[in-house]
Parts: C-alpha cells; sequence; structure tokens
C-alpha cells in the first residue's frame, strides 16, 4: 500500500486525532481477529476461536438490544468502547514516546533494546488494578513469561542493573507519558507535511498492524 494522500492527511494530524482514534480502537482489534481466523494462516484451536467470536457477536447485539431505546443504545455502545479506550493509550505510552529500533540485532544489544524502546509508568502499588501491569512495559519486555503480580517485586532489580551497566531506564508519569506521547506523535506528523520527502510506504496501515 502506498502513502497516498488519505494516510498522509491522517498522519499530519494524528497527534490531534490520538485520543478520538482510541476511544474506538477496539474496532481494529475485532477487524485483525477475524482477519487472522479467516486467512490461511495456523491458528491454533482455530474453530474454537471463530465459535467464542460467532457466541460473542450474537450475545452483545441481544444484550444490546434489551436496552428501551436507540438513544441508550447508542450510549451504552459508545461508553464501551471510551472505557477500553483507556487501555489501548496505555499501550501506546509504553512504546510511542521512546525509540525505536530498526535493522536486524547486533550482538548482545537485545538488553539495551529492550530497555530503551519501553517506558515505565510510575506509580503507586495502589494503583497497580489501572494499569493491570502495563506499567512495567520494561520488565515485562525482559521477562515476558513473567506473571504480571510478580512484576514489581522485580523492578527494583531491573533499575540496579540498568544503573551497573549505564543502561536506560526509562520511566515516568502517567501525565508525563501522555505528553511525552503527543510530541512524539507531533514531531512524526510535522515530518509527514514536508512533501519534499516522499515516504516509500505506507506507515499508518503499519501503525494499525502494530508493525516495528
Amino acid at each position: 500500500m502506498d502513502f497516498d494522500s488519505a494516510a498522509r492527511f491522517l498522519v499530519c494530524n494524528q497527534h490531534c486525532t490520538f485520543y478520538p482514534v482510541m476511544c474506538f480502537a477496539r474496532i481494529n482489534l475485532f477487524t485483525q481477529s477475524f482477519l487472522l481466523l479467516l486467512s490461511k494462516k495456523r491458528v491454533p484451536y482455530k474453530g474454537l476461536e471463530l465459535l467464542c467470536l460467532l457466541v460473542f457477536w450474537i450475545w452483545f447485539p441481544l444484550l444490546v438490544s434489551r436496552l428501551p431505546n436507540w438513544g441508550e443504545r447508542v450510549m451504552f455502545v459508545v461508553a464501551s468502547f471510551v472505557v477500553t479506550g483507556i487501555q489501548h493509550v496505555q499501550f501506546c505510552l509504553n512504546h510511542f514516546s521512546t525509540s525505536v529500533y530498526t535493522g536486524p540485532p547486533k550482538g548482545n544489544d537485545w538488553f539495551e533494546r529492550q530497555t530503551s524502546g519501553s517506558l515505565d509508568i510510575e506509580c503507586s502499588s495502589w494503583m497497580d488494578w489501572f494499569h493491570g501491569g502495563l506499567q512495567f512495559q520494561i520488565e515485562h519486555h525482559l521477562f515476558p513469561r513473567l506473571p504480571r503480580c510478580q512484576l514489581r517485586t522485580i523492578s527494583p532489580f531491573v533499575k540496579e542493573l540498568c544503573k551497573k551497566h549505564d543502561l536506560p531506564y526509562n520511566i515516568a508519569s502517567f501525565w508525563e507519558a501522555n505528553a511525552m506521547t503527543i510530541r512524539t506523535l507531533k514531531v512524526a506528523a510535522l515530518q509527514a507535511r514536508d512533501f519534499t520527502k516522499p515516504v516509500p510506504r505506507n506507515l499508518l496501515w503499519e501503525a494499525v498492524n502494530t508493525h516495528g
């Protein structure tokens, strides 16, 4: 897909449309689920996955139909998407504001790439319910099989290891991370507005499919 005028327009304004898009980013996940399961790719338990999707899409419209009028139905559906949009914002905060590594890995730099390309969200333990473990994205990248309830436990050890080997350990408050993400999106948006530097591929399509 080419980086056409529509894609350029959307990317050029992505710092303004970020939060509205995140409110309905769940639609993309629904679409990607169907595209994967209806493709020719081998997916474990594909039949069961399709059955579960079918059950959900029968149950959800029936649930919405039980509401008394169309106004409440629309508000219910919109609210269900907007609330889950908070989680989509959280996903973006952990990655969008940090550096992106391109090209094949070099030597033993895997650990450094994980720490430099991820961002932790600083918060008190009583806010762990809100972030659901996503606030420890560096730890999650380093130990992807570790249960999220243990991520706070190992966080001090990861910080100490990064300090010992002079590696970056990116951490910011929730609000600081939002500001950093918007700044990064704005920088990319301004670059996309430079028509003297055409982009060879559709970055919007890559972003939708979480490439990179």
